[in-house]
């Protein structure tokens, strides 16, 4: 019987197992690879701890407070503006009162008494002498009382301005609303002059004061085409119609307010017309004046009476 014989070839590892030698190797290089992943985390860490930290921006909290700004005082109200002056129309001379001379008075004397004298009969007393009486002094002339302002149509046939009167109530603030009320009476005037005044002063020859309008219409007889600079002065709102047309515009509450407009008159009767209200006090004004364009404040005058007429009856009409 022979022996055995020695195979040196290792046998044939069977399925699904591996080798000892290949098991050995994966163990070593999973070793390294352990001590390499801790190697570069120490490196890592360590770089980390040398380099500074970013600057992380700061925030702040800021709150926002408005200031609040001291109301403004309210700014004062623009002085009254100063009508030119302009002699009042149709205003006599005041007359110069003569001097009063002093009258002497002579003195009454005595009776005298009879002188006895050695005679066949005594001479009877002489009668006392007695001075005529003084004459009477002059009269002393009064001061003339101011023409009103307004007068009743049919007595005054010079005044050719006439105006519808009308009460209000105190909410009015336009002279457009009037047209809405009946007039209460009907009177007649020669200028529009009145310049500003306490509300209290009124207007001569009205019994109204405040919260009142006047509806004021004329005829203005133009010589020839002509331009001219028309003021409309009023406290309160007025509103001035040449021939239907609206050409000054001084409406509303206000204080003594003048507005020029520049107009081109044609020759001919132009129909005028003074729409005008006076609301609260403390004032009152309403004038009408004209003056060439270009020519200077001061030569400002009233219409001339000689021009003015009154209204056909078809204007006279409220609308």
């Amino acid at each position: 019987m022979n022996p055995p014989s020695h195979d040196p070839t290792p046998p044939a590892a069977e399925p699904g197992q591996r080798p000892q030698w290949q098991r050995g190797h994966n163990g070593y290089a999973l070793t390294i690879a352990v001590i390499i992943h801790i190697a570069l985390l120490l490196a890592v860490l360590s770089w980390r701890s040398q380099v500074p930290p970013p600057n992380k921006p700061r925030s702040s909290q800021i709150n926002i407070v408005e200031v609040k700004q001291p109301p403004k005082p309210p700014e004062p109200p623009p002085p009254a503006p100063k009508l030119p002056d302009l002699p009042p129309p149709n205003m006599p001379p005041v007359p110069e009162l003569p001097p009063i001379e002093e009258t002497k008075v002579e003195p009454v004397p005595q009776a005298v008494a009879p002188v006895v004298a050695v005679a066949p009969a005594p001479a009877p007393a002489a009668a006392p002498v007695i001075a005529p009486p003084p004459p009477a002094p002059p009269p002393v002339a009064s001061s003339p009382v101011p023409p009103k302002l307004f007068e009743e149509c049919g007595d005054s046939p010079d005044r050719k301005m006439i105006a519808e009167v009308f009460r209000l109530r105190p909410s009015f603030t336009t002279v457009k609303d009037i047209r809405r009320l009946k007039p209460i009476k009907t009177v007649c005037l020669a200028q529009l002059n009145v310049s500003p005044r306490k509300f209290t002063d009124g207007f001569p020859g009205l019994d109204v004061s405040e919260w009142f309008a006047l509806d004021i219409r004329f005829t203005v007889n133009i010589p020839g085409d002509i331009t001219m600079d028309l003021l409309l002065l009023s406290d309160d709102g007025a509103i001035l119609n040449v021939d239907d047309e609206e050409v000054i515009n001084n409406d509303g509450i206000h204080a003594p307010n003048p507005v020029m407009a520049t107009v081109k008159l044609t020759k001919g009767l132009r129909n005028f017309r003074v729409r005008y209200f006076q609301g609260p006090g403390p004032d009152l004004a309403l004038a009408l004046v004209w003056k060439k364009p270009g020519a200077p404040d001061a030569d400002y005058r009233y219409i001339p009476q000689r021009l003015l007429g009154r209204p056909p009856a078809a204007a006279s009409a409220p609308g």
